[in-house]
């Protein structure tokens, strides 16, 4: 006999937590914030839902609905990433790209500065 957290057959929606990043076989490990069950995406509804997906690090939360894939193992389908618009993705992507910059110029001020004594 068969049991189940959660109905295979039905979509939920829930938050995650990102455990492993996407890796080269397009899959990722998440930890389900409300039970602590980690599961494994293997299957994205669209090429938009798994781009925005891997580009999320280790330790992100995002909230999506997703749908088991079969009866055995632990494989899930992401069906749809709620509340996540393109603008919000592009919003993120610029917020990273602004605090890489900074990084890099706080870097480049430090090793400006710093003096060698002989």
């Amino acid at each position: 006999m068969w049991y189940y957290t959660t109905n295979p057959s039905h979509t939920e929606t829930i938050i995650a937590r990102i455990e492993w990043p996407m890796n080269d076989h397009g899959a990722m490990t998440v930890r389900i914030e409300a039970s602590c069950e980690v599961r494994h995406l293997v299957e994205f509804a669209d090429e938009t839902v798994e781009k925005t997906l891997t580009e999320l690090p280790a330790g992100a939360t995002v909230p999506l609905q997703m749908e088991s894939v079969g009866a055995r193992g632990n494989a899930w389908r992401v069906t749809e990433l709620v509340g996540v618009t393109t603008e919000a993705i592009a919003n993120a992507a610029a917020h990273d790209d602004e605090l890489r910059q900074r990084r890099g110029s706080e870097t480049e001020h430090r090793e400006s500065t710093e003096h060698v004594e002989v």
